[in-house]
């Protein structure tokens, strides 16, 4: 539970680029408390985030029960390292990247497709019901075999909930988006509600809440500068 707790709250943390800077955002700070759910087990992470526009990093330091320090980069170069332990892991992939979120896509002003677009996928019947504009993604042949659509609902331009399906049909994912305000010109979900369904039938919650958002100059704070120790242990 723990691992799985921890690669969730991955995917929402990492959700700040250099794009800030177009967007009139340099520097941001912020908490972050996630809750996770699984076969009646809850677990809860605090987290505070600090992010530079300047060289695209992302601090994280994570509270109990992790008690790590993240940091994650543009090129997907992901570093955690372990205060108790005091040792570090490194690995590198797409999918950390601090450019492959999709709360990303609120801070570079892509609510329309959340980045389904420069993926591949393509709009087919968007409808509009109740107020609501539903839209239906359709899927590259490169990921073809994962999903066979992508459902986003729009409500005042605001995407409020997307959801994911899997070749065969099947709902596999539904995030809900909520509780938005605005920071610096940059509209920001400050609730996240991710329901991921497994195979075997079980379910993982996961619901992430920011918090104490603070931007360029009244964003201080030395972790901005966080380096590794010298003498900590790399895991292979």
């Amino acid at each position: 539970m723990r691992n799985r707790l921890f690669f969730l709250i991955l995917i929402p943390v990492v959700l700040f680029t250099t794009a800030f800077s177009l967007m009139g955002v340099d520097r941001i700070m912020l908490k972050m408390e996630s809750q996770s759910l699984q076969s009646g087990k809850t677990a809860v992470v605090h987290a505070e985030l600090f992010y530079q526009a300047l060289d695209g990093k992302l601090i994280t330091r994570m509270g109990a029960p992790l008690k790590q320090v993240m940091i994650t980069n543009r090129q997907g170069e992901l570093t955690i390292y372990d205060q108790e332990k005091h040792t570090v892991y490194r690995t590198q992939g797409l999918e950390y990247s601090s450019e492959n979120n999709l709360i990303f896509f609120f801070l570079t002003g892509k609510t329309q497709d959340l980045g389904l677009r420069d993926m591949g996928f393509s709009p087919v019947r968007p409808e509009f019901k109740d107020g609501l504009l539903i839209t239906e993604w359709i899927p590259p042949g490169s990921v073809s075999h994962l999903f066979s659509k992508i459902e986003i609902v729009h409500e005042d331009q605001l995407p409020i909930y997307a959801g994911y399906y899997d070749a065969g049909g099947n709902l596999i994912r539904r995030v809900y988006y909520s509780n938005f305000e605005i920071f610096a010109d940059v509209v920001l979900p400050l609730t996240v509600t991710e329901f991921n369904y497994l195979p075997e039938g079980d379910s993982i919650v996961n619901r992430v809440r920011f918090s104490d958002v603070k931007t360029n100059r009244q964003a201080v704070s030395a972790w901005f500068d966080f380096e590794i120790p010298d003498d900590a242990h790399y895991l292979d």
